[in-house]
């Protein structure tokens, strides 16, 4: 879900610590603060409350105290002082960047530590952020786009160490059944040749062929690595960890290049594509997906005056249908066919996500409808678009 905007409560705290931060600052916060904050957002989680842990700033949502430890919360109460609060929230500082101290009589923070005090030794209610089906028990979270390439790296190995990418939802399957589909295609087409999977993760070789051979890769050495094991049945699929931005293959190597999820990953993706087209053949195919910048749910939140937003925390840019062919074309490949994968219309809408995720996530019916619009409505307006190009 995206930052929640329409809540003065949330922007409020947002507005306050964004110009205090600094961006190794260690600041322990709601998961929807990453939209917001630079810094890296510690989450909620059991591993981040444990005693000795020290944070330069903690924002407690009031009606969440129930979740946490009494000795956590009473340990940042006597350690920190309080240095905003509204009617959701408290900010809890040790450092002397901000501008005023709260005393207790303050209406907020004299709630807070009131709730606080009648708190059992042990949390009474379940922890909600490690039920999270996306983060789980993830510690961080941080958004890729800020880090060095040595950071990246590191985030990314720890990233797949922790267990990767999970699809818990009907909707997460029935997308990757869409997408499947598609690179099934476009490994037909080049049947008994060669295929490079760009930026491939740990998810499975789908199946190819006879005769057709897949090299993949990705920057991260444990993805490679969870490939691998993956992949140990599947002669025909053989790893690397490269950087995409350098490909390390003559020119001209490839029949086909598969470049799935992956393009709002990469920092530089001009220079990626650029790679991609020089290591293709003479009408050699790419088939590239994106998460499109201009889906019907992204429309509707620029409509609504809310500023325009990454789908995830781990990606550096997304594109409309023209940013991307605009790249295919600048590298010599000619965009051939288009279509689109999933119709998500209220993702990451402040106010309206939250209400309808159950049903666009889990409902069947609800599912089945949203991956069928998205077929029919194509790349331009669905929530994924997939573009087959092919090297002039």
């Amino acid at each position: 879900m995206s930052f929640p905007y329409h809540d003065r409560n949330w922007v409020e705290v947002a507005d306050y610590l964004e110009p205090l931060l600094q961006r190794e600052a260690r600041v322990l916060a709601p998961d929807r603060f990453w939209w917001r904050l630079q810094s890296p957002v510690q989450r909620w989680v059991t591993d981040n409350l444990r005693p000795g842990q020290s944070y330069d700033w903690v924002i407690v949502h009031k009606g969440e105290v129930g979740q946490f430890s009494r000795d956590f919360l009473e340990g940042v109460v006597k350690s920190m002082v309080p240095v905003f609060a509204n009617d959701v929230f408290v900010v809890w500082t040790r450092t002397s960047r901000a501008s005023a101290v709260l005393d207790a009589g303050d209406p907020h923070v004299k709630s807070l530590l009131a709730a606080v005090a009648q708190l059992p030794p042990e949390p009474v209610e379940p922890n909600l952020y490690e039920q999270d089906r996306v983060f789980g028990r993830q510690p961080q979270l941080r958004r890729f786009a800020d880090m060095s390439d040595k950071e990246l790296r590191d985030a990314e190995n720890e990233f797949f160490r922790s267990g990767g990418y999970e699809y818990p939802t009907l909707r997460d399957r029935g997308y990757y059944e869409d997408i499947h589909r598609h690179v099934r295609g476009a490994m037909e087409r080049g049947g008994g040749r060669r295929v490079l999977d760009v930026g491939s993760g740990d998810l499975r070789c789908v199946d190819v062929q006879p005769g057709t051979s897949v090299v993949r890769i990705d920057f991260a050495e444990e993805a490679v690595r969870m490939a691998v094991e993956a992949d140990a049945s599947r002669l025909e699929c053989t790893h690397a960890t490269m950087d995409a931005h350098q490909l390390g293959f003559p020119d001209a190597s490839f029949d086909v290049v598969v470049f799935v999820d992956a393009i709002e990953h990469v920092r530089h993706a001009d220079r990626v594509i650029g790679e991609v087209a020089r290591v293709l053949r003479g009408a050699g195919e790419l088939l590239v997906t994106y998460a499109n910048r201009n889906s019907v749910n992204q429309v509707i939140t620029r409509k609504l005056g809310y500023p325009d937003f990454v789908t995830n925390h781990h990606h550096f840019r997304e594109f409309t249908p023209a940013e991307l062919e605009g790249l295919l074309r600048a590298a010599g490949l000619e965009p051939v066919e288009s279509a689109g994968v999933s119709f998500f219309p209220y993702w990451g809408i402040p106010g309206i996500d939250e209400v309808v995720r159950e049903l666009t996530d889990d409902d069947p019916e609800v599912v089945d409808m949203m991956r069928a619009i998205g077929a029919r409505v194509g790349s331009e307006f669905a929530y994924t678009g997939v573009v087959v190009a092919r090297k002039r």
